[in-house]
Formats: C-alpha cells, structure tokens, sequence
C-alpha cells in the first residue's frame, strides 16, 4: 500500500526539488558532449512517448530498447553512455540521472519520442521521470527485461570487454590488475550481485532459485530475453503504442 502511495506522492515532492537542482561544471561539460551525440528521428505518434526500462544489469535492456526504438523511430538515451561522458570528464555518475532527464526533454522538444535504457526500478528515479514527463505532456510506460539467470551470467562473462573509455565495463576502474575481457566480465558481475536484491528473492524450493519480485508500479510488458521470442513481444509493444 505505501509502495503504490509513494508512486504518487513523490513526483510532487521530487518536482519541488527539481527547482534547485543543479549540474556541476563538468557535468555541463559531459551533457553538452552527449547532447551533441545523439539523432532525433521524427516521431510517429501523436503525442510524445516515453519508454523507461526496468530490469537486472545484463537482463537485455539494451538489445529491447534498440529494438523497439527502430519500430518506434525514437531516441535511445543510453545511461552507461551518460555516464562514459562523466568518466571522460573525471567526474560521478550523481548526475546521470539529471543529464538523461534533459536530454529526454531536448529530444521531446525536437519532436521525437524517447527510450530510456537505464534501470528504473528505484522509486525516486520514476517518480522525478513522471514528474518532467507530466510537464512535457509525454506519455510514459514502463517496460521490463529478465532472463534465465544462468544464461544470464553466461553472456556477462562471456562479453568482448575493451579497455578503452567509451567501453563502460571494460574501461571502468577495479582493484584487478589482468586483460580487459576478465576485469570488464568482473566489474558487470559486481553489479549484477549488487542490484539483484531490487529485482529478484530467493526461493528455496527445488533446489533454490531467483524469482523475480512483484513490482509496485504498473508495466507495459514483461519481456524475457532468454529466447528469440522477444523480438516478436518488441513488436506488438510497437504496435500497441502506435495504434
């Protein structure tokens, strides 16, 4: 009940806090740097879209938003890009969120429709993206990726990791001193166990297994990626907010 109140409840507050909300000056510089990264495609909706994803780090956000954003024509704002343009600029990822939010209204403002590929499973993060939406007369829906966790660890490990500044794993900072491809497969395992608590319980049945939670707020779609099936689950998402 609290976590269905808070759904409505907080972009209020979050929206009076967005009034003092400021980036720093290396952030301005990151932000400028990714607005001029990316291409708006005109929109085939009548309103503005927004589609904000929800799932587990290496649950396949990335390979759906790209995927829906080609039936849609919209604009992908990539969070690991954002945040590529903040490590460039030797600064936090604090702002990532704020850069995303801007970006969202920029592409809004040029006419386009917008996918979000970064995880929205914090409820402060929803509630500050429904409060800018509400502002831009956008619709927004919520779609969620999960894969068999097996298969799922399976492709972190298995990745192309480089180590270079615009490879988000491969490139990031940890005390492990070998190859790129094993620091970069370490490095989104660390964050596949660090956030597994917000997506998924543990049931100790049948040999124990991850299951995923129920969440508080209402989706579009449950799209598993486990299988090509969800390629054909992208498309009637298309359809649906297209029609």
């Amino acid at each position: 009940m609290f976590a269905r109140l808070s759904e409505v409840v907080l972009p209020v507050i979050i929206g009076i806090m967005h009034k003092v909300e400021k980036l720093t000056i290396k952030e301005q510089r990151a932000q400028k740097a990714f607005l001029e990264s990316l291409e708006v495609t005109p929109r085939k909706t009548k309103k503005p879209v927004v589609v904000a994803m929800v799932g587990l780090v290496g649950s396949g956000k990335s390979t759906v938003a790209k995927e829906l954003a080609k039936h849609l024509c919209a604009t992908v704002i990539e969070g690991d890009v954002v945040r590529v343009f903040l490590r460039k600029e030797d600064e936090k990822y604090e702002g990532m969120r704020k850069i995303a939010e801007n970006a969202m209204e920029e592409v809004v403002r040029q006419g386009g429709n917008i996918i979000l590929d970064s995880d929205h499973i914090d409820v402060k993060k929803r509630a500050s993206l429904r409060e800018k939406t509400k502002k831009l007369g956008a619709q927004i829906h919520f779609v969620r990726t999960h894969i068999n966790w097996d298969i799922m660890v399976g492709y972190a490990l298995a990745a192309d990791y480089r180590d270079t500044p615009e490879d988000f794993f491969g490139g990031a900072s940890s005390p492990y001193q070998g190859d790129a491809k094993t620091k970069g497969a370490i490095v989104k395992t660390r964050e596949m166990w660090r956030r597994t608590p917000h997506h998924y319980k543990w049931e100790n049945t049948g040999g124990g297994k991850w299951a995923l939670k129920k969440l508080p707020f209402p989706v579009l779609a449950m799209i598993d990626t486990t299988t090509d099936k969800w390629k054909e689950d992208v498309r009637k998402i298309a359809k649906k907010l297209l029609s």
